[in-house]
Protein backbone atom coordinates (compact mmCIF):
# COMPACT_ATOMS: atom_id res chain seq x y z
CA UNK A 1 0.00 0.00 0.00
CA UNK A 2 1.30 3.43 -0.75
CA UNK A 3 -0.19 6.81 0.82
CA UNK A 4 -0.34 9.45 -2.30
CA UNK A 5 -0.47 11.94 -0.16
CA UNK A 6 0.01 13.77 3.12
CA UNK A 7 -2.37 16.05 5.33
CA UNK A 8 -0.35 19.30 6.22
CA UNK A 9 -2.50 21.84 8.54
CA UNK A 10 -4.50 23.45 5.32
CA UNK A 11 -4.96 20.44 3.37
CA UNK A 12 -3.88 18.15 1.35
CA UNK A 13 -0.94 17.89 -1.43
CA UNK A 14 0.76 14.78 -3.73
CA UNK A 15 3.87 17.15 -5.03
CA UNK A 16 4.74 15.37 -8.29
CA UNK A 17 1.51 12.90 -8.59
CA UNK A 18 -0.87 14.80 -10.93
CA UNK A 19 -0.86 18.52 -12.36
CA UNK A 20 -3.46 21.35 -10.72
CA UNK A 21 -7.08 20.44 -11.90
CA UNK A 22 -9.17 24.04 -13.15
CA UNK A 23 -11.50 24.34 -11.08
CA UNK A 24 -14.47 24.19 -13.29
CA UNK A 25 -13.47 20.54 -14.45
CA UNK A 26 -13.41 19.32 -11.00
CA UNK A 27 -16.47 20.90 -9.76
CA UNK A 28 -18.51 19.78 -13.11
CA UNK A 29 -17.21 15.73 -11.84
CA UNK A 30 -18.23 16.58 -8.25
CA UNK A 31 -21.43 17.28 -8.83
CA UNK A 32 -21.86 14.61 -11.05
CA UNK A 33 -20.99 12.13 -8.60
CA UNK A 34 -22.78 13.94 -5.95
CA UNK A 35 -25.72 13.57 -8.48
CA UNK A 36 -25.78 9.93 -8.88
CA UNK A 37 -24.95 9.71 -4.98
CA UNK A 38 -28.32 11.00 -4.49
CA UNK A 39 -29.61 7.57 -6.09
CA UNK A 40 -27.87 5.40 -3.51
CA UNK A 41 -29.58 6.61 -0.42
CA UNK A 42 -32.67 9.17 0.51
CA UNK A 43 -30.24 10.05 3.72
CA UNK A 44 -28.43 13.22 3.23
CA UNK A 45 -24.70 13.67 4.73
CA UNK A 46 -25.31 16.18 7.84
CA UNK A 47 -22.64 17.49 9.69
CA UNK A 48 -22.35 19.18 12.98
CA UNK A 49 -20.41 22.42 12.91
CA UNK A 50 -16.96 23.25 14.28
CA UNK A 51 -18.20 24.59 17.92
CA UNK A 52 -15.96 25.77 20.82
CA UNK A 53 -16.34 23.97 24.04
CA UNK A 54 -14.09 22.46 27.39
CA UNK A 55 -14.16 19.18 29.14
CA UNK A 56 -13.99 19.86 32.80
CA UNK A 57 -12.51 17.87 35.43
CA UNK A 58 -11.88 14.35 33.39
CA UNK A 59 -9.15 11.96 33.52
CA UNK A 60 -7.52 12.49 30.39
CA UNK A 61 -4.72 9.76 28.79
CA UNK A 62 -3.15 12.73 26.22
CA UNK A 63 -0.24 9.88 25.12
CA UNK A 64 1.74 13.46 25.35
CA UNK A 65 5.09 12.98 26.88
CA UNK A 66 5.18 16.48 28.21
CA UNK A 67 1.81 16.19 29.98
CA UNK A 68 1.35 12.38 30.55
CA UNK A 69 -1.89 11.14 32.29
CA UNK A 70 -3.48 14.26 33.86
CA UNK A 71 -6.51 13.60 36.77
CA UNK A 72 -9.15 16.34 36.90
CA UNK A 73 -8.01 17.91 33.67
CA UNK A 74 -9.83 20.37 31.23
CA UNK A 75 -9.46 19.78 27.80
CA UNK A 76 -10.54 22.93 25.75
CA UNK A 77 -11.25 23.17 22.22
CA UNK A 78 -11.92 25.85 19.35
CA UNK A 79 -12.15 25.61 15.85
CA UNK A 80 -11.12 22.36 15.51
CA UNK A 81 -7.81 22.60 17.89
CA UNK A 82 -6.95 21.56 21.14
CA UNK A 83 -6.36 24.40 22.68
CA UNK A 84 -4.99 23.86 25.58
CA UNK A 85 -5.42 20.70 28.28
CA UNK A 86 -4.66 21.55 32.35
CA UNK A 87 -6.70 22.59 35.23
CA UNK A 88 -9.18 25.07 36.22
CA UNK A 89 -8.59 26.86 32.23
CA UNK A 90 -10.02 29.86 32.23
CA UNK A 91 -12.56 30.37 29.53
CA UNK A 92 -16.41 31.09 28.78
CA UNK A 93 -16.88 28.02 26.20
CA UNK A 94 -19.65 25.74 26.52
CA UNK A 95 -19.05 23.30 29.45
CA UNK A 96 -19.03 19.65 29.13
CA UNK A 97 -18.74 17.65 32.30
CA UNK A 98 -16.22 15.16 32.19
CA UNK A 99 -16.12 13.66 36.44
CA UNK A 100 -15.85 10.10 36.33
CA UNK A 101 -15.32 9.85 32.81
CA UNK A 102 -11.83 8.99 30.65
CA UNK A 103 -10.92 11.69 28.21
CA UNK A 104 -8.40 9.75 25.12
CA UNK A 105 -7.48 11.24 21.60
CA UNK A 106 -9.69 9.18 19.38
CA UNK A 107 -9.13 5.76 18.06
CA UNK A 108 -7.52 5.35 14.88
CA UNK A 109 -8.43 1.98 13.06
CA UNK A 110 -5.34 2.04 10.47
CA UNK A 111 -5.94 -0.79 8.18
CA UNK A 112 -9.93 -1.93 7.55
CA UNK A 113 -12.12 -3.66 4.88
CA UNK A 114 -15.87 -2.57 6.54
CA UNK A 115 -17.73 -4.31 4.84
CA UNK A 116 -16.46 -7.40 4.87
CA UNK A 117 -16.37 -7.39 8.47
CA UNK A 118 -19.98 -6.79 9.00
CA UNK A 119 -20.91 -9.95 6.75
CA UNK A 120 -22.50 -13.02 8.34
CA UNK A 121 -20.62 -15.54 6.24
CA UNK A 122 -17.52 -17.21 7.34
CA UNK A 123 -15.47 -15.99 4.49
CA UNK A 124 -16.69 -12.31 4.87
CA UNK A 125 -12.58 -11.06 5.59
CA UNK A 126 -12.02 -12.35 2.19
CA UNK A 127 -15.03 -11.01 0.09
CA UNK A 128 -14.94 -9.57 -3.01
CA UNK A 129 -17.82 -6.78 -3.76
CA UNK A 130 -16.47 -5.33 -7.20
CA UNK A 131 -19.54 -6.69 -9.06
CA UNK A 132 -22.10 -5.56 -6.11
CA UNK A 133 -24.16 -2.10 -7.17
CA UNK A 134 -23.14 0.68 -6.57
CA UNK A 135 -25.81 1.44 -3.66
CA UNK A 136 -25.17 -1.29 -1.62
CA UNK A 137 -21.38 -0.36 -1.23
CA UNK A 138 -22.36 2.92 -0.43
CA UNK A 139 -25.22 2.41 2.28
CA UNK A 140 -23.44 -0.59 3.56
CA UNK A 141 -20.12 1.41 3.94
CA UNK A 142 -21.62 4.28 5.37
CA UNK A 143 -23.25 1.95 8.28
CA UNK A 144 -19.95 0.32 8.96
CA UNK A 145 -18.49 3.94 9.36
CA UNK A 146 -21.40 5.02 11.49
CA UNK A 147 -20.88 2.12 13.98
CA UNK A 148 -16.98 2.83 14.08
CA UNK A 149 -17.92 6.50 15.11
CA UNK A 150 -20.47 5.24 17.77
CA UNK A 151 -17.05 3.09 19.14
CA UNK A 152 -15.30 5.73 19.38
CA UNK A 153 -13.13 5.93 16.25
CA UNK A 154 -12.06 9.07 14.58
CA UNK A 155 -10.12 8.03 11.95
CA UNK A 156 -10.29 5.02 9.19
CA UNK A 157 -8.30 3.73 6.61
CA UNK A 158 -10.67 1.98 4.29
CA UNK A 159 -8.31 -0.35 2.02
CA UNK A 160 -10.55 -0.80 -1.10
CA UNK A 161 -9.13 -3.93 -2.69
CA UNK A 162 -11.90 -6.00 -1.90
CA UNK A 163 -14.78 -3.00 -2.92
CA UNK A 164 -12.77 -2.72 -6.81
CA UNK A 165 -11.53 0.25 -8.71
CA UNK A 166 -14.96 0.53 -10.29
CA UNK A 167 -16.19 1.57 -6.61
CA UNK A 168 -13.41 4.03 -5.46
CA UNK A 169 -15.79 7.32 -6.41
CA UNK A 170 -18.47 5.73 -4.54
CA UNK A 171 -16.15 4.20 -1.46
CA UNK A 172 -15.18 7.92 -1.11
CA UNK A 173 -18.26 9.55 -1.27
CA UNK A 174 -19.91 6.96 1.83
CA UNK A 175 -16.30 7.83 3.73
CA UNK A 176 -16.80 12.21 3.12
CA UNK A 177 -20.89 11.38 3.97
CA UNK A 178 -20.10 10.03 6.93
CA UNK A 179 -17.71 12.94 8.42
CA UNK A 180 -14.68 10.64 9.85
CA UNK A 181 -10.85 11.18 9.16
CA UNK A 182 -9.05 8.93 7.42
CA UNK A 183 -7.59 7.51 3.82
CA UNK A 184 -9.18 6.09 1.17
CA UNK A 185 -6.69 3.44 -0.75
CA UNK A 186 -7.32 2.71 -4.07
CA UNK A 187 -6.93 -0.58 -5.37
CA UNK A 188 -4.20 -0.51 -8.19
CA UNK A 189 -3.69 -3.06 -10.53
CA UNK A 190 -0.18 -3.36 -11.80
CA UNK A 191 -0.55 -5.44 -14.66
CA UNK A 192 -2.96 -3.22 -16.43
CA UNK A 193 -0.49 0.25 -14.92
CA UNK A 194 -1.53 2.52 -17.48
CA UNK A 195 -5.18 2.66 -17.63
CA UNK A 196 -4.58 2.02 -13.76
CA UNK A 197 -2.62 5.12 -13.27
CA UNK A 198 -4.49 7.20 -15.69
CA UNK A 199 -8.00 6.46 -13.12
CA UNK A 200 -6.04 7.50 -10.14
CA UNK A 201 -4.85 10.47 -11.73
CA UNK A 202 -8.28 11.72 -12.26
CA UNK A 203 -9.51 10.19 -8.91
CA UNK A 204 -7.29 12.18 -7.06
CA UNK A 205 -7.96 15.16 -9.16
CA UNK A 206 -11.16 15.08 -8.76
CA UNK A 207 -11.87 14.43 -4.84
CA UNK A 208 -7.92 15.16 -3.31
CA UNK A 209 -6.50 17.96 -5.49
CA UNK A 210 -6.36 21.69 -3.47
CA UNK A 211 -8.75 22.59 -2.06
CA UNK A 212 -10.54 20.01 -0.33
CA UNK A 213 -13.24 20.36 2.04
CA UNK A 214 -13.54 16.86 4.08
CA UNK A 215 -11.21 15.07 5.94
CA UNK A 216 -9.65 11.66 3.21
CA UNK A 217 -6.04 11.51 1.83
CA UNK A 218 -5.61 9.00 -0.89
CA UNK A 219 -3.51 6.26 -0.78
CA UNK A 220 -2.75 3.06 -3.32
CA UNK A 221 -2.97 -0.34 -2.47
CA UNK A 222 -2.19 -3.96 -4.34
CA UNK A 223 -0.84 -7.20 -3.93
CA UNK A 224 1.11 -7.10 -7.21
CA UNK A 225 5.33 -6.90 -5.31
CA UNK A 226 5.64 -4.93 -8.74
CA UNK A 227 4.12 -2.16 -7.29
CA UNK A 228 6.79 -0.53 -5.60
CA UNK A 229 9.07 -0.29 -8.77
CA UNK A 230 5.94 0.94 -10.56
CA UNK A 231 5.67 4.01 -7.88
CA UNK A 232 9.05 4.61 -7.25
CA UNK A 233 9.32 7.58 -9.48
CA UNK A 234 6.98 9.07 -7.26
CA UNK A 235 8.56 9.01 -4.05
CA UNK A 236 5.68 7.51 -2.59
CA UNK A 237 6.35 6.48 1.27
CA UNK A 238 4.87 2.96 2.15
CA UNK A 239 2.00 2.56 4.63
CA UNK A 240 1.12 0.02 6.87
CA UNK A 241 -0.81 -2.71 6.62
CA UNK A 242 -1.80 -3.88 10.13
CA UNK A 243 -5.10 -4.80 10.66
CA UNK A 244 -6.84 -3.55 13.33
CA UNK A 245 -10.44 -4.76 14.94
CA UNK A 246 -12.52 -2.48 17.05
CA UNK A 247 -13.90 -5.93 18.50
CA UNK A 248 -10.67 -6.71 20.31
CA UNK A 249 -9.03 -5.73 23.50
CA UNK A 250 -6.11 -3.39 22.58
CA UNK A 251 -3.32 -1.33 23.85
CA UNK A 252 -4.51 2.23 24.05
CA UNK A 253 -0.98 3.52 22.84
CA UNK A 254 -1.11 1.52 20.02
CA UNK A 255 -5.18 1.79 18.92
CA UNK A 256 -4.25 5.72 19.27
CA UNK A 257 -0.89 7.34 18.52
CA UNK A 258 0.17 4.13 16.83
CA UNK A 259 -2.45 3.58 14.77
CA UNK A 260 -1.51 7.16 13.79
CA UNK A 261 1.55 7.00 13.18
CA UNK A 262 1.64 3.94 10.95
CA UNK A 263 -0.74 6.28 8.78
CA UNK A 264 1.60 9.24 8.90
CA UNK A 265 -0.94 11.06 10.74
CA UNK A 266 0.44 11.80 14.35
CA UNK A 267 1.32 15.65 13.07
CA UNK A 268 -2.29 16.00 13.63
CA UNK A 269 -4.21 13.47 15.79
CA UNK A 270 -3.45 10.73 18.04
CA UNK A 271 -2.47 12.49 21.13
CA UNK A 272 -4.40 15.08 22.93
CA UNK A 273 -1.67 18.11 22.12
CA UNK A 274 -2.47 21.43 22.17
CA UNK A 275 -2.05 22.69 18.55
CA UNK A 276 -3.32 19.14 16.83
CA UNK A 277 -7.03 18.57 15.09
CA UNK A 278 -9.64 18.13 18.13
CA UNK A 279 -10.00 13.91 17.77
CA UNK A 280 -10.92 13.06 21.00
CA UNK A 281 -13.27 11.19 22.87
CA UNK A 282 -14.75 10.60 26.42
CA UNK A 283 -16.14 6.87 27.89
CA UNK A 284 -17.33 6.20 31.32
CA UNK A 285 -14.99 4.58 34.25
CA UNK A 286 -11.88 5.42 36.34
CA UNK A 287 -8.52 6.76 34.62
CA UNK A 288 -6.60 3.79 32.43
CA UNK A 289 -2.93 3.82 31.68
CA UNK A 290 -2.12 3.85 27.87
CA UNK A 291 -0.40 0.28 27.87
CA UNK A 292 -3.16 -0.78 29.42
CA UNK A 293 -5.22 -3.48 26.78
CA UNK A 294 -8.92 -2.45 27.25
CA UNK A 295 -12.01 -3.41 24.96
CA UNK A 296 -14.13 0.33 24.73
CA UNK A 297 -17.62 -1.22 23.61
CA UNK A 298 -20.03 1.75 21.83
CA UNK A 299 -22.00 1.66 24.79
CA UNK A 300 -18.96 2.85 27.04
CA UNK A 301 -18.16 5.81 24.32
CA UNK A 302 -20.24 9.09 25.97
CA UNK A 303 -18.27 11.89 23.63
CA UNK A 304 -17.00 11.36 20.06
CA UNK A 305 -15.36 14.41 18.79
CA UNK A 306 -14.01 14.56 15.05
CA UNK A 307 -12.18 17.85 14.20
CA UNK A 308 -14.09 19.64 16.72
CA UNK A 309 -17.28 18.35 15.47
CA UNK A 310 -19.36 16.68 18.25
CA UNK A 311 -20.48 13.18 16.57
CA UNK A 312 -21.70 11.79 19.84
CA UNK A 313 -22.80 13.00 23.06
CA UNK A 314 -24.04 11.86 25.88
CA UNK A 315 -23.83 8.27 24.63
CA UNK A 316 -26.19 9.03 21.62
CA UNK A 317 -25.01 9.41 17.88
CA UNK A 318 -25.57 13.00 16.52
CA UNK A 319 -26.89 11.90 13.12
CA UNK A 320 -30.68 13.18 12.59
CA UNK A 321 -30.63 10.44 9.63
CA UNK A 322 -29.38 7.35 11.57
CA UNK A 323 -32.67 5.24 11.47
CA UNK A 324 -32.72 5.40 7.43
CA UNK A 325 -28.84 5.14 7.48
CA UNK A 326 -29.17 1.86 9.34
CA UNK A 327 -31.98 0.79 7.69
CA UNK A 328 -30.66 1.09 4.27
CA UNK A 329 -27.12 -0.46 5.23
CA UNK A 330 -28.66 -3.76 6.72
CA UNK A 331 -30.60 -4.22 3.33
CA UNK A 332 -27.58 -3.75 1.56
CA UNK A 333 -26.02 -6.40 3.73
CA UNK A 334 -28.04 -8.83 3.07
CA UNK A 335 -28.20 -8.45 -0.26
CA UNK A 336 -24.17 -8.53 -0.51
CA UNK A 337 -24.15 -11.57 1.61
CA UNK A 338 -26.22 -13.80 -0.69
CA UNK A 339 -23.70 -12.54 -3.64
Amino acid sequence: MFCLCCRPPGGFFAEGVAEPVLDFARAVRRRAAYERRMQYSRAPAAHPSQSEFIVRKTNAITMDPQIGSLAGADIHVRDGVIVNVGRDLATSAIEIDGTDMTALPGLVADHRHPIGEMMQSADRHGARFHAAAPEDIYRALRLALLDLVSAGFTCAHVCGADIGADHAETATLAQIDSGVRGRFSYPLDAQAARDSKRAVREHYETWFAEPVEHLLDLGITGDDSDLEQLLAPHRLPLASTHDSDPDMDGDIADRTLGSARRLAFDQWIGSLTPGKRADLILIRGAALSPGESVHIAADDVEMVCIDGRIKKRNGVLIEPNEGLIRREGREAIARLDVQ
